[in-house]
């Protein structure tokens, strides 16, 4: 379920920074994709390619098996939640085109509890059906709000002081997560019951983080950063994603403080023509922390 904020406000991690580099996907990883996850004649324009992108984005950074199943010690017994609270849903919003904007979140929803469910070892009929049919809910209500009503619930506008928060679906009993709970739980009990309960009940808030400093070693470097999950929906796109006018590149000054959080693709240039490519996570601290440091380095990592 959709949680205000949720698609530009990290939630604040008690982590310190951290950063790994990695190679983004390519046109051609990117195209294998399509065998796992076939476009559906309901898709409406633009959302499926930020489905395959987000498909590639769970893989790179899936959560541990070990934190998929819980049990709150209530005699209900272990249990697989379909909302992650700490699930990151890429807080660049402001450089997302139109369909990401509007189909980012639920792209990332469906993907995570496909590749989860799958992980967790639950048969095809047991979920697949009823995750098509969430997906089509969840994708058709996106594509019902107003442009405004998205940049609303993307946290790029604000409503009006007598402007409802936009309209979610009412409540859970009702959601088409709750259909999907039924469904799944039904099929479980039948096909795989020594499998854990499949349940929807996190209730998740959402915080800026503490800011960021950018620097580079040895100093001088250009820093370009992209928003790791918009570049994989451009590379669908564009022949050249790395061309700082094909994609939606930002230069960072360095030593600044910035509110940096999430996966980003980065191309640094020093004076003398080095360049380093790659994938960095960045983990902001809590707010109220002081600003951590992430360092592009022109040799080593």
């Amino acid at each position: 379920m959709r949680v205000p904020g949720m698609m530009t406000a990290l939630a604040a991690l008690a982590l310190p920074m951290g950063a790994q580099a990695q190679t983004p996907p390519d046109a051609a990883t990117l195209k294998a994709i399509e065998s796992k996850v076939p476009p559906q004649s309901w898709y409406p324009e633009g959302y499926y390619d930020v489905r395959i992108a987000a498909e590639a984005q769970v893989a790179e950074s899936p959560r541990p098996k070990k934190d998929l199943i819980f049990d709150w010690g209530d005699g209900s017994g272990k249990r697989y939640d379909i909302v992650d609270c700490g699930a990151e849903y890429y807080t660049d919003a402001a450089d997302y085109e139109p369909a990401m904007l509007r189909y980012a979140q639920d792209a990332v929803d469906i993907s995570r509890i496909r590749s989860e469910l799958e992980q967790l070892g639950y048969p095809l009929a047991v979920y697949a059906e009823p995750l098509a049919a969430l997906e089509r809910a969840r994708v058709e209500a996106a594509a019902r709000l107003s442009d405004r009503d998205v940049r609303i619930m993307a946290s790029l506008e604000m409503p009006g002081e007598d402007e409802p928060f936009p309209d979610e679906g009412g409540d859970f009993e009702h959601s088409p997560e709750s259909v999907f709970i039924e469904a799944v739980e039904a099929a479980r009990k039948r096909l795989a019951p020594k499998l854990p309960m499949v349940v929807s009940e996190g209730g998740c808030g959402a915080g800026e983080g503490a800011p960021v400093i950018v620097r580079t070693s040895p100093p001088g470097g250009e820093v370009l950063l992209a928003n790791a999950f918009a570049f994989k929906v451009c590379t669908r796109k564009k022949a050249d994603p790395w061309d700082r006018f094909a994609c939606k590149w930002n230069e960072i000054e360095t030593g600044v403080e910035k509110p940096l959080s999430g996966r980003y693709v980065y191309q640094v240039k020093w004076p003398d023509g080095t360049v380093r490519k790659g994938t960095r996570e960045i983990i902001a601290g809590p707010d109220g922390d002081p600003a951590s440091t992430v360092t592009f380095r022109k040799t080593g990592s």
